[in-house]
């Protein structure tokens, strides 16, 4: 291996290149990871309470900042985040929570437009 970088000059030029641009790529990673991590807290904050549905499961949720942020790399690589997407944006009804039997306030607390 170390003769064919002896030998030739390009090949030896392009490691060179990769080996000096390594610190760099080592910053714009950190960099990408701590806005992934910011925004995995605040997909905590916000979709913490969202039941589990359709593509929004055990593997893909943000119930915790360790699942929020691998839930955020699989819709970076674009790996059904259409459906999550869908999935965190259930609106809370009464069919939602699954309520048996619910009550006139239940119905006034969820805002539904159908009053009894």
């Amino acid at each position: 291996m170390l003769l064919l970088f002896k030998g030739n000059k390009a090949l030896k030029g392009t490691i060179m290149t990769f080996l000096v641009t390594i610190p760099s790529l080592v910053n714009i990673g950190s960099l990408l990871l701590l806005v992934i991590f910011i925004y995995s807290v605040l997909g905590v904050f916000l979709f913490a309470e969202v039941k589990h549905n359709g593509e929004l499961n055990y593997h893909a949720n943000f119930t915790s900042i360790g699942a929020a942020f691998l839930t955020l790399i699989r819709a970076m690589t674009g790996e059904k985040w259409p459906m999550i997407m869908n999935a965190l944006s259930r609106k809370l009804d009464l069919d939602y929570n699954c309520i048996e039997n619910p009550s006139y306030q239940d119905y006034i607390l969820n805002n539904s437009k159908f009053l009894l």
